[in-house]
C-alpha cells in the first residue's frame, strides 16, 4: 500500500509537470490588447530571457533597398536593432531580400528562398506584400509571417501610431510659422498618407487657431522630379514650413536652396539639408520587432496577433529639434509638453469635434476617433486645402 501511494504521488507530480509545458508552448495572442489595437507592452528582458533566440533565424523581404534613406530603411534599422537588443548576431541569423517587386511570383520565390535558408519568422516589410503572403502563409505552417501595414489574415500585423508624431511635426511648425498658411508635400494617396496629413494639420491647428495646409500630390513613393515640382509648388505660393511624406531628398533640398523650412519622414533627415529641416518624424519600428521576434521564439506568437504602438512604447517618435534653426527655447519646450501629454494620453489628436474638408462630422464633441477610423483615413480633415 505505501509503494502504490509513492507511485501515485510520482504519476501525480509527472502529469503537472507536463501540464506546465503544454501550457508554456500555447499560441496565445500578443496580448489581447495588441489584438483589438491597443498599445500592448512589450516583453523586454523578462521575455527574451526564456526564449531560446539561438534557434531562430529572421527573414525579411522590402521593394527596394535597406539603404534608401526612407522606408526600408527604417525597416531595416528596426530589425537590426531589434535583434541586437535580444542579444542576437545580425550577420548570421537575418536575410534581408531587396528589390522585391510586390507581385506574385516574385513574392513566392523570396519566401521560398528564406524558408529553404531556415527562416523560422518572415517580415513582410512592404505594405504592398499583404494579400500576397496572406495567401501564401498557411502553405508553410512551421514559419511565422509578420506583416507591416493593416491586418490581414494569417499574418500577424504591425502598423506604429504614426499620427501622433506627424501631430507633433505640425505643431512645431505652427508655432515657428508667421503666417496661418502652411504646406505638404505628399506621395502616394493612400490611408498612412493622408493620416500623416490630417495629423500634421490638426497639430498646426493646435498651434496656430486659423492655420491652413496646403496639399500638393506628387503620386509617386519615389521621384525626385514629381517632389520638387511639389515642393517649389509650394514655395512660389509664398509658403514657408512644409511638412513632408517622401523618401528622395528633392523636397528638403529644394527648401534649403529656396531659404524655407521643412520636416523630414522616416529618419532624421537634418543631414539632407541642415539650414532647412527642423525636425523628422521617425519610424521606431525596433520595440514591436523585438516583441514579435521574443513571442515567435516562445511559441506564442498568434497570427491574430496586431500591434498598433505609439508613442508610449516610443515607436512614434520626431527627432530632436534643429536647434541652429530654432533659437527660442520656449518653442522646444512647448513641443516637449505636448509630447508628453500625448504620450500620457492626455491629448488625443483624432478627438471630436472634428470635421472633414467637405463640412461632415468625422467625430462627435467628447469622442474619439476609432483605430478602425485612424487606420483608414479616407478623408482630409477641415483645414486642409485640397483632394486626396
Amino acid at each position: 500500500m505505501k509503494m502504490r501511494k509513492i507511485l501515485c504521488l510520482i504519476l501525480a507530480l509527472v502529469m503537472v509537470a507536463s501540464m506546465a509545458a503544454c501550457g508554456s508552448d500555447s499560441k496565445q495572442p500578443a496580448d489581447s490588447e495588441a489584438a483589438s489595437g491597443e498599445s500592448a507592452a512589450p516583453s523586454g528582458d523578462e521575455g527574451s530571457a526564456s526564449a531560446d533566440l539561438s534557434s531562430i533565424k529572421v527573414g525579411a523581404i522590402v521593394n527596394v533597398v535597406k539603404g534608401d534613406g526612407g522606408w526600408c530603411q527604417a525597416q531595416y534599422e528596426g530589425l537590426t536593432t531589434a535583434m541586437k537588443n535580444l542579444g542576437m548576431d545580425v550577420d548570421s541569423q537575418l536575410i534581408f531580400l531587396e528589390n522585391i517587386a510586390e507581385e506574385q511570383s516574385s513574392v513566392q520565390a523570396a519566401v521560398d528562398q528564406l524558408v529553404n535558408e531556415g527562416c523560422n519568422i518572415i517580415f513582410g516589410a512592404s505594405t504592398g506584400y499583404a494579400p500576397i503572403l496572406s495567401e501564401l502563409a498557411p502553405s508553410y505552417p512551421d514559419v511565422k509571417f509578420a506583416q507591416a501595414g493593416d491586418k490581414v489574415d494569417n499574418i500577424v500585423g504591425y502598423q506604429i501610431r504614426d499620427y501622433e508624431a506627424m501631430f507633433l511635426c505640425g505643431y512645431t511648425m505652427g508655432l515657428l510659422s508667421d503666417s496661418d498658411q502652411m504646406g505638404y508635400s505628399a506621395g502616394m494617396s493612400e490611408a498612412s498618407v493622408r493620416r500623416g496629413i490630417n495629423a500634421f494639420a490638426l497639430g498646426a491647428k493646435a498651434a496656430r487657431e486659423n492655420a491652413t495646409v496646403q496639399v500638393m500630390w506628387a503620386n509617386s513613393w519615389y521621384d525626385i522630379a514629381a517632389e520638387t515640382e511639389c515642393a517649389n509648388t509650394l514655395i512660389n505660393m509664398g509658403i514657408k514650413y512644409i511638412g513632408i511624406n517622401a523618401s528622395s531628398p528633392a523636397i528638403p533640398e529644394a527648401c534649403q536652396a529656396a531659404g524655407v523650412y521643412c520636416t523630414g519622414y522616416h529618419m532624421d533627415i537634418k543631414e539632407r539639408a541642415p539650414k532647412s529641416v527642423v525636425t523628422s518624424f521617425i519610424w521606431n519600428w525596433a520595440p514591436i520587432m523585438e516583441d514579435i521576434i521574443t513571442k515567435c521564439a516562445e511559441g506564442t506568437l498568434s497570427t491574430d496577433d496586431y500591434y498598433f504602438w505609439g508613442s508610449d512604447k516610443d515607436c512614434a517618435k520626431i527627432a530632436p529639434i534643429n536647434t541652429d534653426i530654432v533659437s527660442d527655447q520656449t518653442v522646444i519646450d512647448k513641443v516637449a509638453e505636448m509630447q508628453d501629454k500625448i504620450t500620457k494620453g492626455e491629448y488625443q489628436v483624432f478627438a471630436g469635434e472634428l470635421k472633414d474638408n467637405k463640412g461632415n462630422v468625422l467625430v462627435n464633441e467628447g469622442e474619439v476617433m476609432s483605430d478602425q477610423d485612424i487606420l483608414s483615413q479616407m478623408f482630409l480633415v477641415e483645414n486642409v486645402i485640397g483632394e486626396w
